[in-house]
């Protein structure tokens, strides 16, 4: 089951604390402290008297005409406002001493999860002071890191951004989304890994978009939002629609697959069988806390048939040789998986493989032919692997909390469920936090699948035994392979 690439929010939450008792510390030991006074308070803003009944309630809003941004006197006021915040914050003592060490934080890079395709393995990387991720690929395990992607290099202002990737099976093609000045709206291109030439292929209206190769790299399934004035105004970031695009086409004549006359806040995604094209798996969204599946068979060219049904669960799959792995929270919070027939997907066809546990299942990927589990028990990760039957085979890794390791997160796996060219890989991204004295923050590691040669040198909790202690905590961002 495909997992996201978003990155982890757990180094974010250690920088909060560390900006906390930055600052506190700072204040503490910074003996020019004054008191901050103003020759005058805030700017008073202008009392209105906008009135309108909602619900059959009425609502008074004295400051609706704030809402006007383009108004001269909502600009003086923004304008007032800022002059009197920069007055009290600017003179504020310790200021020189938090952004210096903020700027030292800030410029830990990071480090996407890497996806395979083919000889290729892609991954998003960004330097401390890059405004936005750079998308590397490299050619095999031990191949030199190439730029692909770098949207730095877009736009004057360094606000161009790389929105979304997606690589073809055999990584000859990367579709891709960018978007200005952080609008989201992404404009579609594709990029050939070898050369780094542009196709001429160019979609707009691909926010968010979910892309599904084809194994022969002749088109790809693609979501695609409508134009103005194909909907309502103002509902034009809704109505998502799956569409098929053969390579070199006229976008604007490419056939829509699935979504019409569905809900317009309905978000849908879209992949294919691993080991063939026959299958189109089709996952919506519909908010947080619900989804549903359909399945098409291409052969047949039958319309797309519900296979879940209708119930507020999650939902998400993986098909491989026939079969439907399905990850889901029916009837059970901490996750299970069933498997069943893709010729035959119906609810009471389905057989349960992976029961629910003590241990919540995060995530579930085809791996060699195996299932890989990820799992979250007492803050701590796990990863089982398991035949595709649901005989659990054992742990690949065990991550436990120490006295020495005080925080493991292991996510973003990337997994391929078979490779000619590169073994069958996954990449854990991992964050770290061992308290002082021994004092070491630190990302991910990048190594081999040789979970002997791991644990030799890494001992069985995944720390260097030799490691030596530092004297106060340092960041820095790495990736593992197993």
């Amino acid at each position: 089951m495909p997992g996201g690439m978003r990155l982890s929010g757990m180094l974010g939450i250690f920088v909060c604390i560390f900006v906390v008792f930055l600052v506190a510390n700072v204040a503490a030991g910074d003996n020019t402290s004054s008191a901050v006074t103003t020759t005058s308070g805030p700017p008073k803003a202008r009392v209105d008297s906008a009135e309108e009944v909602l619900h059959g309630h009425k609502i008074t809003d004295r400051y609706r005409w704030l809402e006007d941004t383009e108004s001269p006197e909502t600009k003086a006021f923004v304008r007032d406002q800022l002059a009197y915040t920069r007055s009290v914050l600017d003179p504020l003592p310790g200021r020189d001493k938090i952004h210096q060490r903020l700027t030292e934080l800030l410029t830990i890079g990071t480090i996407g999860t890497p996806q395979l395709g083919g000889k290729y393995i892609f991954y998003i990387r960004r330097e401390g002071t890059q405004n936005q991720p750079v998308l590397y690929v490299r050619e095999g395990v031990h191949g030199k890191d190439r730029v692909l992607v770098d949207v730095n290099k877009m736009s004057a202002d360094g606000t161009e951004a790389l929105d979304w990737w997606f690589a073809s099976d055999d990584g000859k093609y990367v579709d891709y989304g960018t978007s200005p000045s952080g609008s989201e709206e992404s404009t579609m291109r594709i990029i050939e890994s070898a050369t780094g030439k542009l196709l001429p292929d160019m979609i707009e209206r691909t926010r968010f978009a979910s892309v599904a190769w084809k194994k022969d790299r002749s088109g790809f399934y693609y979501t695609r939002h409508p134009k103005k004035g194909e909907v309502p105004p103002g509902e034009e970031v809704y109505h998502v629609k799956i569409f098929y695009h053969s390579l070199g086409a006229d976008p604007a004549k490419d056939a829509l697959i699935f979504g019409e006359g569905r809900k317009a806040q309905d978000i849908p995604q879209v992949q294919l069988a691993d080991d063939d094209d026959r299958w189109l798996l089709i996952t919506v969204f519909e908010g947080w806390a619900k989804s549903e599946m359909y399945l098409q068979d291409l052969k047949a060219g039958t319309a797309p048939v519900e296979v879940t049904t209708g119930k507020e669960f999650l939902y998400s799959g993986e098909i491989l040789g026939g079969k439907l792995y399905i990850l889901t929270n029916e009837d059970a919070p901490r996750y299970r998986v069933f498997v069943v027939d893709a010729a035959n997907p119906s609810r009471e066809n389905w057989k349960e493989i992976i029961p629910q546990s003590d241990a919540v299942l995060q995530n579930a990927n085809i791996f060699g032919r195996k299932i890989l589990a990820q799992y979250e028990k007492n803050v701590s990760s796990q990863l089982n692997l398991f035949e595709l039957s649901g005989k659990r085979l054992g742990s690949v890794l065990n991550f436990r909390l120490s006295d020495r390791l005080r925080v493991w997160a292991a996510g973003g796996i990337a997994a391929k469920p078979f490779s000619d060219s590169i073994p069958s890989l996954c990449r854990l991204r991992s964050t770290r936090l061992i308290s002082a004295p021994g004092g070491l923050l630190f990302g991910t590691t990048w190594m081999h699948r040789e979970l002997t040669r791991l644990r030799t040198k890494c001992g069985r909790s995944g720390i260097p035994p030799k490691m030596e202690p530092k004297s106060r905590c340092s960041l820095s961002t790495r990736g593992v392979w197993i």
